[in-house]
Order: structure tokens, then sequence, then C-alpha cells
């Protein structure tokens, strides 16, 4: 296990204080997202994982 392994409750913690982040500037999730934040919080997914979801899902990759 990694030094910097996070507990589920510290996971949690952190991707409530990113829920409550959205919150405040008035957005929500999408459900993919929410699917993703759970994933997380149960060790299936890295944060390194949701960036790479959400930058296929929304970032058009472009060719000079």
């Amino acid at each position: 296990m990694p030094i910097l392994a996070l507990t589920p409750a510290e996971r949690q913690k952190i991707v409530d204080n990113t829920l409550g982040t959205l919150r405040v500037e008035n957005l929500s999730p999408s459900e993919s997202l929410k699917t993703g934040l759970e994933a997380y919080v149960n060790g299936q997914k890295t944060t390194a994982d949701l960036l790479n979801d959400i930058q296929s899902k929304y970032v058009t990759l472009r060719r000079g």
C-alpha cells in the first residue's frame, strides 16, 4: 500500500468538499461524474482516472 494512500473516509471528505465548491459556484455534477466520485471513494478509481474520464468526455484534441 502506498505511503500516501487515503482511507475511504478521507476520500469522502475530499469529495464532499469538491461537491460543496460546485454548489457555491451554482454548478452540479453530471451523473457520470457522480458515478466516478463514488468509485473514487470506494478506491476503485484514482484522481488521475477521474481527470482522464472528464478530459475524454469534454476536451477536444486539437492538432496543428
